[in-house]
């Protein structure tokens, strides 16, 4: 004998199922292309990455290479997910999905852009840039107050930089399995 709940959750179940795979095949349209796009600029950075470091003489690590990538992409298609989905749910448009992928877009060009120049000795402040831009003191195609912003450094003190950095993280990785196993032996005692 079928209950009213059991009836009531068939009823809803039936009904929203449809109209939920509706709703996420719109969604899955307008997200391919960013997605394309995300993983194109991604793998960009990557390459910029390696070119540095290579032109620095810095060791490459695959592993730290692959988990810094999978990582941007986990929350690079997160948040193109989260967008589209948001945008359909919205109006359907595709205006707020391309506005916040062209953000992320930027962001990883401008870190690709760091890359190609650290070898040369220039590096840019992401700090004073944004705070350039928000304070409008220095607007585009424009040369006043732009201090800070571009600094001419020697290639081999960007070098000891990025190994100090590099150090600093495998110590704290080090430290960090250090306490985890003695955790683990004490819990097994």
């Amino acid at each position: 004998m079928t209950t009213p709940k059991y009836i009531v959750v068939q009823l809803t179940s039936g009904t929203l199922i449809p109209i939920l795979l509706s709703f996420l095949g719109e969604a899955a349209k307008l997200m391919v292309p960013w997605f394309i796009a995300m993983f194109t600029t991604v793998m960009a950075d990557l390459a910029a990455g390696l070119w540095k470091s290579y032109k620095l003489k810095i060791p490459i690590r695959f592993s730290k290479a692959c988990r810094e990538t999978m990582g941007k992409m986990i929350v690079y298609f997160a948040f193109v997910l989260m967008a589209c989905t948001v945008s359909v749910a919205a109006d359907g448009g595709t205006e707020w999905a391309k506005w916040l992928c062209l953000f992320i877009i930027l962001i990883e060009v401008g870190s690709m852009v760091s890359n190609f120049l650290k070898p040369h000795g220039i590096n840019i402040s992401m700090n004073a840039f944004i705070k350039a831009i928000l304070t409008h003191s220095a607007l585009p195609f424009s040369c006043e107050n732009i201090d800070g912003l571009i600094e001419k450094e020697d290639v081999n003190q960007i070098r000891e930089e990025e190994l100090a950095k590099d150090k600093a993280e495998q110590e704290w990785k080090e430290k960090k399995s250090s306490k985890g196993s003695k955790s683990t032996s004490v819990s097994k005692s």
